[in-house]
């Protein structure tokens, strides 16, 4: 019961401060509702993001609700993320470094060996940016406008997904999330040149709140070749929908770094206020059990050209796609005397096509990745993911991302709502 009552605190904790958390600095997340974040726990960001079609027992599968199946044995899973982002144009460069919560999620068999629950909170995007635009001020020639353009915010998920076993090889799943969150834009503007000798900097604020329901479904089929060996197929759709939004404009003076707010320029609510996508993906994996496991996923969201409604934005947005490649290995799973033969080892590559476009510019996103799972007990452990990413190009005056991602979980399987034959 401590247990238990621990766990349901630490989620209202977190769910609180997730819609004012940011784990990514990047100017790329200027764009739509920022950096949408891989559902990827730590055992699967190691393998390159792969899990729809990739089952494990020991770890929980947000990817696929249909693999649920699998934890047969109460999971409780945490995760914290750090990165370290170099962005670089062809006039300067800058590093930052950024980390925050990554995911909370638990899960436990209502029916054993048939049905499991599970219920988690993680950031669904993340927006936080500063960086400058210049330009010269139409009609005058001498003068000069500096933009700042800063944001910070995100949107937090907050999500239950039941996954059933209806024939021995054959389960699905479907997962309901609510989202919501806040993102907040300032822009400041400056003006350059010899007769302008001092000056109150004037600009924009904006604070958007967003909330909304969206679906998902999940299937995976199990073909066993062998006694030890076997074949998954998975499969996922996320239903299209559409996100609230309530918005509020002012026009703003700047004096000695404090805001003076000036006229409401907007104070609405759009029901359509940011269209999320239609999206579905594919995973194979070939299973060797308790030696290793390689496994492809293969996903593609479908994006409305303009996802963002009324004065929201101009954006223009692109059908978005993602594959990645991974493999885990373990040496000898029951080596009592060697440590390091029980470590879970994973590698894996990613690729992925983001949906927005920085002008007419396609931003692509490349990553290797690596990691470990360190047994502690039988059939809980430490995990560790790393990626080496790139993002961007410095042509037509963009932002070329290179970044390391380190994403630490801890995994903790028990028997907690298994009822004892005997005392």
């Amino acid at each position: 019961m401590k247990i238990k009552n621990s766990i349901a605190l630490v989620a209202t904790c977190l769910c609180g401060y997730l819609a004012q958390a940011q784990i990514t600095f990047s100017p790329y997340s200027v764009f739509g509702i920022g950096d949408i974040q891989s559902r990827a726990m730590s055992h699967q960001e190691a393998m390159g993001g792969v899990g729809i079609g990739t089952p494990s027992f020991y770890h929980i599968n947000n990817m696929n609700p249909a693999l649920l199946t699998y934890n047969v044995l109460s999971a409780f899973e945490i995760g914290l993320q750090g990165e370290s982002r170099t962005a670089a144009s062809e006039f300067d460069n800058q590093t930052t470094g950024t980390g925050g919560f990554k995911y909370l999620s638990f899960a436990f068999p209502v029916l054993y060996n048939r049905m499991t629950t599970n219920i988690g909170v993680r950031p669904y995007s993340s927006v936080n940016f500063d960086f400058l635009t210049s330009g010269q001020v139409i009609g005058n020639e001498d003068v000069i406008s500096i933009t700042e353009n800063q944001g910070e915010g995100g949107i937090s998920e907050v999500y239950w997904s039941n996954g059933i076993k209806i024939i021995d090889n054959l389960s699905v799943g479907v997962r309901s999330s609510f989202l919501f969150g806040f993102i907040e834009d300032e822009t400041k503007i400056y003006l350059y040149s010899e007769d302008v000798l001092a000056q109150v900097p004037t600009g924009l604020k904006e604070k958007t709140n967003y909330k909304g329901f969206t679906f998902g479904f999940g299937a995976s089929y199990e073909i066993d070749i062998a006694k030890d060996k076997r074949i998954n197929i998975g499969a996922t759709y996320d239903l299209a929908h559409s996100l609230e939004g309530d918005r509020l404009t002012r026009q703003v003076t700047f004096v000695n770094d404090n805001s003076i707010p000036g006229d409401t320029l907007t104070n609405r609510t759009y029901s359509n206020a940011f269209d999320l996508p239609a999206e579905y993906g594919i995973g194979v994996s070939f299973e060797h059990l308790n030696r290793f496991i390689i496994g492809i996923d293969v996903a593609r969201a479908e994006w409305k050209e303009d996802a963002a409604f009324g004065d929201f934005s101009e954006q223009k947005m692109r059908d978005s796609y993602r594959a990645g490649l991974g493999v885990e290995i373990i040496p000898k799973y029951n080596d009592v005397d060697s440590y390091l033969s029980r470590v879970r080892y994973r590698f894996g590559v990613s690729y992925e096509q983001v949906p927005y476009l920085a002008g007419t510019t396609k931003i692509d996103d490349f990553g290797i990745n690596f990691g470990w799972s360190l047994p502690v007990k039988s059939v809980s452990s430490l995990d560790m993911a790393f990626k080496y990413g790139q993002r961007g190009t410095k042509s037509d005056g963009l932002v070329k991302e290179t970044y390391i991602k380190f994403v630490l979980g801890a995994t903790l399987n028990d028997r907690w709502f298994v009822r004892r034959k005997y005392n």
